[in-house]
């Protein structure tokens, strides 16, 4: 298994332009959460884990506008999905760039992705905010 992406836990630098943004936009939401990145704020995590197949890399044509993208195929715990007749998530893709580049990610390949949703409102809207804590490719 390569390990892609692994957010950096011993500094929070890579948070606090995230947390000033918070502090302006919803100071109430550290009356109940710790500062994003700090030790506090990793121990209270219990990030979703979710796991799939990548089915293509590279250039796809959508709506006459040329993207470089990894599709992934979502699959459950135990890796269920890839098979005719399943009723798995629908695919999706993200950009191909970042930790997204590396060599590791090729059609075929299973992916783990470990990440977070912050709710500074309180419920899944606008304001959200996903980071992916770790991504892993086999």
């Amino acid at each position: 298994m390569d390990v892609i992406f692994d957010l950096e836990k011993e500094s929070a630098d890579w948070a606090s332009e995230l947390n000033k943004d918070l502090q302006s936009s919803f100071p109430e939401f550290f009356a109940e959460h710790p500062h994003i990145g700090t030790s506090e704020w990793w121990a209270s995590l219990s990030p979703d884990i979710s796991k799939g197949k990548i089915t293509h890399v590279g250039p796809v044509v959508e709506d006459g506008q040329l993207y470089d993208i990894v599709a992934i195929e979502p699959l459950d715990d135990d890796l269920n999905g890839a098979y005719p007749g399943s009723m798995g998530q629908p695919e999706y893709s993200v950009a191909r760039e970042d930790f997204w580049l590396s060599d590791s990610v090729l059609d075929g390949k299973l992916v783990q992705i470990e990440s977070v949703t912050l709710l500074p409102t309180g419920e899944l809207d606008e304001h959200s905010i996903y980071i992916e804590t770790k991504v892993s490719v086999w």
